[in-house]
């Protein structure tokens, strides 16, 4: 589970700089050109350490159509991050855990009641966190939340279908690689048809410092993730997530000066309780 809580911290940190470096530029640039570094760090490292066994007997396709998912899921995210609050986001990360532990129970066949107190602890510190920060003025159109509906939808599918896939041994960097690779093509394609910004080459030198800080930054996450995932299951691993948005506020009390509240000293205390409580029973 150490592993699980490391990604968190990683992607949490890495929602701080997607927020502030999608401020002045468009989605489709950002992610094509971070995900090409990404791509090429976890596929130098595959092709050097990896067992090519695994990969022959393991369905390509139900690999990439994984990552695809991903894809979608972080598009729609980083749309919500770029118009609106964090917070909307962990709202239905909410949602995306009750859905996944639906899935798990009847259809995997997997007991939650040894982590479901550990769990309900989790939930309640992040409702606890989304009432003390209330945002009455702050509203979304019926757009930004079919984009919320497909984040969670992506996200899901994907964690699902790479746990799968992690359960048949297919090497963790192979999929780091696969789905980075599956993001760089998609999103390189939208940006040429779209922004035509990768001929840029004076925006390219502008964030090339920036965007190698992300790429290693994610690839640590993605790294961390898929090793807890594989160790566990996607119940567990959304479940944890939601530390996420807690986390994202203390790092914006670093970096930006936000004030972090007694209350919201609270919720993270909760929700760290539950974790510990999950992590026991996994140990």
């Amino acid at each position: 589970m150490i592993f699980i809580l490391l990604s968190i911290l990683f992607f949490s940190f890495n929602n701080v700089l997607w927020k502030k470096n999608l401020e002045d530029t468009s989605i489709s640039f950002l992610i094509s050109y971070r995900a090409f570094f990404t791509s090429i760090i976890s596929l130098i490292l595959f092709l050097t350490n990896s067992d090519f066994n695994n990969i022959i007997n393991s369905s390509i396709i139900k690999i990439t159509v994984g990552s695809i998912f991903g894809a979608i899921g972080l598009y729609c995210m980083l749309f919500i991050i770029k118009k609106s609050s964090l917070r909307w986001i962990g709202i239905y990360n909410l949602f995306g855990v009750i859905f996944t532990g639906i899935y798990l129970h009847f259809f995997e066949n997997i007991e939650i009641n040894n982590f479901l107190f550990g769990i309900v602890l989790i939930m309640s510190g992040f409702i606890l966190h989304l009432y003390n920060n209330q945002e009455p003025s702050l509203k979304l159109e019926i757009k930004q939340h079919f984009y919320l509906i497909i984040m969670e939808l992506g996200f899901g599918i994907s964690s699902i279908l790479h746990w799968k896939n992690l359960e048949k041994n297919v090497p963790i960097l192979f999929i780091i690689s696969n789905q980075e690779m599956v993001v760089f093509l998609i999103f390189s394609i939208i940006n040429l048809r779209v922004d035509k910004t990768i001929t840029n080459f004076k925006k390219l030198k502008l964030y090339l410092n920036r965007v190698i800080v992300m790429a290693l930054i994610l690839f640590f996450a993605l790294l961390f993730s898929f090793v807890g995932l594989k160790t566990t299951n996607p119940l567990i691993s959304s479940t944890l997530f939601l530390i996420g948005p807690i986390l994202t506020i203390t790092l914006g009390n670093i970096f930006f000066k936000e004030k972090i509240t007694f209350k919201n000293l609270i919720s993270i205390i909760i929700i760290l309780i539950g974790a510990f409580i999950i992590h026991l029973n996994i140990v």
